[in-house]
């Protein structure tokens, strides 16, 4: 079994690369990668404020999710702190791309994909489940399938449910929180009761 993990690491870490490579992703520290894209949808309206349009670029992020798998064994409050520490990090390295690199300069929100609710308690993300379809269907079997590969503890791959999360994250929340971060407790088994998120704009 644990050969096979191997195996399965390996193919995944070679996946992760030639996709950052591919997409021409920057790395932001030990959890995150970013990209740039046109956001495609209806317009949002979140909670600082910030009201996002229609094909208005946004910062794709990237986690690291076979990183973020691959925290350690414990309790879910010692890799909660672990998690934080990490994240922390890698925002703070947003936080300076977002405001000195001419190619993110203009970008005013954040969005990413992965499945630990506890991100909305970091630094301001707002999220909710992804919605139903064959991308939550994909997403959800690879998450299990990293969690499975990369998990050092038995116990941590048996209570991870790989339920992919929209997370949005604006400047203005990244800038007014970055000071405030702190570690903090992974919580109680992976629900967050203080979830946030976009709203629609009224048409």
């Amino acid at each position: 079994m644990e050969h096979a993990r191997r195996l399965v690491r390996t193919a995944l870490e070679r996946v992760d690369r030639w996709y950052y490579r591919w997409y021409g992703l920057r790395s932001l520290g030990p959890v995150l990668h970013l990209g740039r894209v046109r956001y495609r949808g209806p317009a949002l309206r979140f909670e600082d404020g910030t009201v996002l349009q229609d094909r208005a670029p946004i910062g794709r992020l990237h986690f690291n999710n076979a990183q973020i798998a691959a925290i350690g064994e414990g309790s879910l409050q010692r890799t909660g702190f672990r998690f934080a520490k990490l994240m922390r990090q890698s925002l703070r390295q947003l936080a300076e791309c977002a405001s000195r690199d001419p190619a993110f300069r203009d970008i005013e929100v954040f969005q990413g994909v992965t499945w630990i609710p506890d991100h909305g308690r970091v630094v301001g993300f707002e999220s909710r489940p992804l919605p139903s379809g064959w991308r939550k269907w994909l997403l959800a079997g690879h998450f299990r399938l990293l969690m499975w590969a990369f998990a050092p503890a038995a116990q941590t791959r048996a209570r991870v449910r790989g339920e992919p999360r929209i997370y949005w994250l604006t400047r203005t929340a990244l800038t007014r929180n970055l000071g405030k971060l702190k570690p903090e407790p992974a919580g109680d088994g992976g629900i967050d009761r203080a979830t946030r998120r976009p709203t629609p704009l009224s048409t």
